[in-house]
Formats: C-alpha cells, structure tokens, sequence
C-alpha cells in the first residue's frame, strides 16, 4: 500500500513546529496551539487510512484547517490502481455537487457589484425561464394542465433551490427530459436552458425545495451579465483571486494521471474501476461549464476556498465577497413547509445531512434539528456524487475537506469518519 504524509504531519506527530512548504495551502501549526489534539488528529489519519486498508476505497486525501492555520494533510493509497499511482496531497477529483458553494460565492461577486438583485426576476436576464410553465395536473406519468409561475422565479429562488427546477429524474417519465441531453458536452449553458426551458416547472417557485439545475442556470445568467464564458469568469473572479490554481473545468497543469480515477464495488466487493458520468472535459478544454458539478479540485484548492468563506469572504488581503454577503449565503433560507434538503435526511440508515436546510447554494446545519453527526449550529456542508466532502464550522473556525473517487455502497462512510475524526480532535 502507497502511502503519501506531508512534511508537516511527521513534525506534527513528532510534536514540532510544522515547516512551512511550498504545498501547504495555509500556515501551517500544531494542534496544541489551536485547541486540538495530537492523539486525536493520529485517530482520524488512522480512520481515515482505515478506508483503505478496509477495501473500501483506493485511495483518499483529507485536510483539516483550525483557526486560520493547518494542522493535517494527508494523502493514503492510490489514484490509479492499475498503473500503481499514489495518491498524492495534490491528486484531482471530480467534485460534481462540491462545485456548487464554489461557484454561488463567484457568481454572488455580481450581487455585490449592483450586477443584479438576488429578488430580480430571472427572466430579466433569461426570458425563456420566464416563460416556463408549472405542472399543475398529472395523469399518470404525463402532464394534462400547467399554469404560470405565481410568483414569478427569481434569482434568490435559484440560490435557495426553491425555483420549481429539478434533475431529469423528477420530472414525469413521459415527459421524456433526458439528463445527458440537457447537460450535454457538446453544447454550453445558453444550449442547456433553451432544452430545459421547453419543460414545465415541477412546482412554484418558492413552494419547496428540490435539487437540480438550479446553479447551471445561475451559470447561465453570470454568463448573460458579465458578457463572459463561465469558465473565465469563474477564474476571474474566484479561482485566481485567491490561488485555487488546481480548480477549474479540466485539469490545468502537469498531466492528465493527475485525475484520480474512479472505482466501484465488484464481485466479491473488490474494488474495480468504473465509469462515472461526464459533467465536463476534466483533461481537455470543454464547452459545457456546468455550474452546478463540473468542477475539479484538489482538498488544498478547497481548504483555501473554505477559510475564504470562514473569513467573511477575504483570504490572503484578498476581498472577494463583502462579509455580509457571505453571512447570507451561510444562513438557511428554508421555511419548514418548503422542508430540509430531504433527499439527505433519514435515520436508518442513517444520513449525513440529515438535520440540514439550505442557504445561498450550501448547505447549512438547524440548529433544532436532530442530526447524526457532530458539528455546530450553522456549519456549512455539501459533498460531491463520486464521494467528496466538506464542512466548514464558523463557531470552532474549522475548514474539513476529504476528497476520494468512488461510487457505490457506503458512500457515506467517509463523511462520518471525517466528522467524528475531526471533532475528537478537539480539546475537551
């Protein structure tokens, strides 16, 4: 087994000041002097190791942040099994959903400017989006009556995922809204909106929440705003400002076998590599910037992203969001009659965001919630489809990122690990 430990964890393990090297994403520190635990963070390495050793997964990287400095990244097992690559602490990962707090803060950058309202109709900007219609009678799997948007969709509702829009899979079979078709690679998000747009809305906007295409359509309105393709904007305005040289629509620099492959459960649960569906180009340029899961990443990259949105939207001298702008993006918007991220609740088994309504594109932890893992009110959550995950605390100022490529059972287990890893880490 391949094993990859950053200079930092063996000062740390040998309870020295951590070296600063050049692929620490923050300043780096010993868990004494932020309020954590040697023995603890050795617990959640060894958890987190455990993924592999137990066949579970190839390979895994995760990075922990306590006020403002680093205090573990590591990397353990393979990206590539076959071709006998380690992972490494720079490996890349598909992020699919993880991309969705990356790009509502760049996308919310315009917010600030006076570029738009987040109460402004959508069709100010995408009339086609306007004009959809909602399902408002069904028989059996097809739709026999549809009335106007009342209210009409607005771009907070596009935020909050409450704008009626779902994935193909929620809409009635006969409609026959094909996921590959309306994300397609071989168009881009102005071709997405006029497919999706022909299709009636699963409910009012504002009625409920539901996940699906909602960031790809706030992609598609920054691209209206800013007069830019959403991978350039998305560079220009979060990704440079403060160094998340690794992030973007396909792998941007050294070579391709930096993308860590993706394996699933075989016979006899050993794991194989699988296909995993294509949300961009991830090792050449693309067309199609899907703002809602076409990102990739590394947990460096990501750890800079989450302590930029612990610092109320400033990291390194740089300002990319105002403070408040970023206290409404990590505040839950949802009522109780418009319900939790529900696809994610449920006790047996039990589920990670379980507990959890939403903010402006992330997920955001009730605080008269029940839960199944530890955390604090108002921390900020969401994952990606191929098993990556985050959470940011603003009360314990702790930025977590763990990061493999796996579909299949026991998805779940890597953020239960990470959590409880991390919060027995602390000192009691």
């Amino acid at each position: 087994m391949n094993r990859i430990v950053t200079v930092g964890w063996l000062s740390l393990c040998m309870g020295l000041p951590l070296p600063a090297v050049a692929e620490d994403p923050l300043p780096p520190a010993t868990p004494n002097s932020v309020g954590m635990t040697a023995d603890g963070l050795e617990a959640l390495a060894a958890s987190m190791r455990g993924l592999v050793d137990e066949g579970l997964r190839a390979g895994v990287v995760w990075g922990v942040v306590k006020d403002g400095k680093l205090v573990q990244l590591e990397a353990y097992g393979q990206r590539n099994v076959d071709a006998a690559l380690p992972m490494e602490t720079d490996t890349v990962f598909r992020l699919y959903s993880q991309t969705r707090a990356v790009t509502a803060a760049a996308i919310l950058t315009l917010v600030d400017d006076g570029k738009i309202n987040l109460d402004d109709p959508v069709a100010d900007y995408l009339p086609e989006i306007g004009r959809m219609k909602v399902i408002a009678e069904l028989s059996r799997d097809r739709v026999i009556q549809t009335v106007p948007q009342s209210p009409p969709m607005t771009v907070r509702h596009l935020f909050n995922y409450t704008s009626g829009l779902g994935y193909a899979r929620d809409w009635p079979a006969g409609i026959g809204i094909e996921q590959r078709d309306i994300l397609s690679l071989d168009g881009d998000l102005g071709d997405m909106v006029t497919k999706f747009a022909k299709y009636p809305l699963l409910a009012q906007p504002g009625e409920r929440w539901i996940y699906g295409f909602h960031s790809d359509v706030l992609g598609a309105l920054a691209e209206v705003v800013s007069g830019r393709k959403f991978n350039d904007f998305l560079d220009r305005r979060l990704l440079k400002r403060i160094g998340m040289d690794d992030t973007g629509y396909w792998v941007r620099r050294g070579s391709n076998d930096r993308l860590a492959e993706v394996y699933g459960s075989g016979d006899g649960d050993a794991l194989v590599a699988v296909s995993a569906p294509a949300s961009s180009t991830y090792t050449e340029p693309g067309t199609m910037f899907s703002a809602g899961g076409g990102l990739v990443s590394t947990v460096p990259d990501y750890l800079r992203f989450g302590q930029m949105i612990l610092n109320g939207g400033e990291l390194d001298g740089v300002r990319v969001l105002k403070a408040g702008t970023v206290a409404t993006m990590g505040t839950n918007a949802l009522t109780s009659i418009q319900g939790t991220v529900s696809f994610g609740d449920g006790f047996n088994p039990p589920k990670p965001f379980s507990g959890y309504g939403w903010g402006l594109g992330i997920g955001v932890r009730l605080a008269d919630a029940v839960h199944t893992v530890p955390g604090s009110p108002g921390d900020l959550v969401w994952g990606g489809l191929a098993n990556t995950t985050y959470f940011f605390d603003p009360t314990e100022n702790i930025v977590a990122v763990a990061m493999t490529q796996y579909l299949g059972p026991n998805a779940d287990e890597v953020v239960f690990r990470l959590r409880e890893g991390v919060y027995g880490a602390l000192e009691k």
